[in-house]
């Protein structure tokens, strides 16, 4: 008999039943059950501040220990030890304030606690300025001395290596406050752009085809523009972005100064580019940015092929960008429950082994996971490491299977921090971010496979090819182009130019006709396409979207390997156990993966291009059948 696992502790879910709606509850009226356990991390508010005041504690005697902290082995040993215990429970502190405020938006007073540690930590950063130019003023060869000496220095042997090759970009001390003190304000632009994209600006009002009037809010945008009815889903689209264009000079001010600081702390620390500030750090080579932007757009034939079968499905003679985000298999709407998500994702990751069940039944079972919406929560979903607790996963769980595949990312996420954080000590088990998407979409990837191999419905299957597909796309295709028009911005801004209206308008238009095959007659990209960079957040984050892109690429052809050989698989669990311990191209090259070289891409591009043949196969064989 097939042993079922409690959803969460004390409680089950059956299966067929309907899917709890707490959208419209009060965060204090939904089942603790359905909850993650935050008094995992502090049993009430009140402890949350004591171990704040502590933690104030701790950082004022550091003072004694930072004098003389490179005198001598034992002194960096005492200080480093010290510094790990306030970074532990000052992540903490953050985490807990950040995750339940995120719980409900409203709630002002996480917020005020959010802001409370924000300034205590960006204090600590000033505080510490002294660091680097004394690691550097030590040198390599005593470091390396000191780290031999001193067991309690080995887990900090990569941090300090990362720091003592950063000695060309490191500031005097006084400088280095001051640069530390700019956190007070570098976000003020993302942030800024985050409240009127989200809070302020007003929402356009359309009229559907039923004669329905909707306003369109952040939460039905991306339902509607996916709407069944062609003339619907480019309304919308093109309702939404026409609002969006109203306020093109404000986004554009904005998206200018982020993309000038990012300019003013590469020159600062004396790089060549903003490209080479970003990437150095974790000693990523600006190579395997430009190769993945240039492999992506010398093969985009895989991704016009899918638009035209897309269009042939949709029954689209004329396919249009804003048709993009239409199911092309409309007549499935299969719902699952959570029990049902949860089931799928243990099948799927069962090839990973034993090791890593145990971790994912923890998940269920032992308060790691936020399930449904809740009136006031944010939406959307992530998963966050918490050293010494356990990950959070914060879900808004509706039963699609867009939510079963985003629960399989997450816990991707969260079972990379679990058996990290199992096998690393705390300085060495955080991993660069350069990593972070390859667990979340290896577990798509799996559950892609699993699916694949066992459903026995071909319009069923057709929607998971579909759904696969354009998950593909829009983290390849999609962030791809994001990352050559983020690169395109900041060239501009580094040749002493300024990111206009029209500017970002026009290089954005340009990218997306491209892309998309505008001009090669694959699909119509109108001229109110210009405006959607105004809506992107990952465009405040300094070369951040590309590394989901590579994380794809990386996470398929591991998945593809582990499937096949258990070495593989054993690589994989190894890699997702590093942590921090390495650099991360050095992590992954141990993995089976060499970014440097342009094989990734083309190999994924080639899978991907195999999934549309086997989609367009499936497509006729169901249309032959009348189905």
């Amino acid at each position: 008999m097939r042993r079922i696992l409690p959803l969460l502790a004390g409680a089950t879910m059956i299966a067929g039943q309907p899917i709890p709606d707490f959208s419209q509850t009060e965060r204090a009226k939904v089942p603790e059950i359905y909850k993650w356990r935050a008094s995992d991390m502090y049993k009430t508010d009140a402890a949350w501040h004591a171990e704040l005041d502590a933690v104030k504690g701790l950082i004022a005697a550091l003072d004694p220990l930072a004098k003389g902290w490179t005198g001598s082995p034992k002194a960096m040993g005492d200080f480093m030890e010290r510094l790990d215990e306030v970074n532990l429970r000052g992540g903490r502190l953050y985490r807990y304030a950040s995750h339940q405020g995120d719980m409900d938006l409203g709630d002002t007073n996480y917020q005020k606690m959010k802001g409370e540690i924000q300034t205590v930590l960006v204090g600590l950063g000033a505080k510490l300025a002294f660091m680097d130019a004394d690691l550097m003023a030590l040198g390599q060869d005593k470091v390396e001395a000191f780290i031999k000496a001193e067991p309690r220095l080995a887990s900090h042997r990569v941090g300090f290596l990362k720091t003592l090759r950063m000695k060309a970009h490191i500031l005097p001390e006084g400088e280095e406050r001051v640069a530390a003190t700019a956190g007070l304000f570098s976000d003020a632009p993302s942030g800024a752009a985050g409240m009127l994209n989200n809070v302020d600006m007003p929402h356009a009002t359309v009229t559907l085809s039923t004669g329905e009037k909707v306003v369109l809010t952040t939460a039905n945008y991306n339902k509607l523009r996916a709407s069944k009815i062609p003339a619907d889903r480019r309304m919308v689209m093109e309702a939404h972005f026409r609002e969006q264009a109203q306020y093109q000079n404000t986004f554009a001010t904005l998206l200018d100064a982020n993309t000038k600081k990012d300019l003013f702390q590469a020159k600062i620390r004396r790089y060549p580019t903003c490209l080479d500030a970003a990437l150095y750090p974790e000693a990523i080579d600006t190579a395997v940015y430009r190769n993945l932007v240039a492999s992506v757009k010398a093969n985009l034939a895989p991704l016009h092929r899918l638009m035209r079968l897309r269009a042939r499905m949709l029954g689209l003679t004329d396919m249009n960008y804003g048709d993009v985000y239409a199911s092309a298999v409309r007549s499935v709407d299969k719902k699952y429950t959570f029990e049902e998500a949860r089931d799928l994702v243990l099948k799927a990751t069962a090839p990973l082994g034993p090791d890593y069940r145990k971790g994912l039944e923890q998940a269920f079972t032992h308060g790691w996971i936020d399930i449904y919406p809740n009136k006031g929560k944010q939406s959307g979903a992530y998963s966050d490491g918490v050293y010494g607790v356990h990950p959070f996963v914060k879900m808004n769980f509706d039963g699609s299977f867009h939510e079963v595949s985003t629960l399989a990312h997450e816990l991707g996420h969260a079972m990379h921090s679990y058996l990290s954080d199992a096998a690393q000590p705390f300085p060495m088990a955080d991993y660069p971010i350069f990593l972070a998407e390859i667990a979340s979409t290896f577990n798509e990837n799996l559950l892609m496979h699993h699916l694949l191999d066992t459903v026995s419905d071909d319009t069923l299957k057709l929607y998971l090819l579909d759904s696969y597909l354009e998950t593909i796309r829009g983290t390849l295709f999609r962030q791809t182009l994001f990352a050559d028009f983020e690169l395109a911005m900041h060239e501009r801004v580094e040749q002493g130019q300024s990111l206009t209206p029209d500017w970002l308008d026009a290089k954005y238009l340009e990218l997306t006709r491209l892309y998309y095959g505008h001009d090669k007659g694959v699909m119509k990209v109108d001229d109110y396409i210009k405006s959607e960079w105004t809506s992107i957040p990952h465009f405040y984050y300094n070369y951040y979207v590309f590394q989901y892109a590579t994380g794809i690429v990386s996470s398929m052809a591991l998945s593809e390997a582990a499937l096949k050989d258990p070495a593989a698989r054993d690589r994989y669990l190894a890699f997702l156990r590093s942590g921090g311990s390495r650099f991360p191209l050095d992590t992954l090259k141990t993995a089976g993966v060499d970014l440097t070289s342009p094989r990734p891409v083309d190999e994924a591009l080639k899978a991907f291009d195999a999934l549309v043949g086997r989609m367009e196969t499936l497509y006729d064989k169901t249309r032959a059948a009348g189905k």
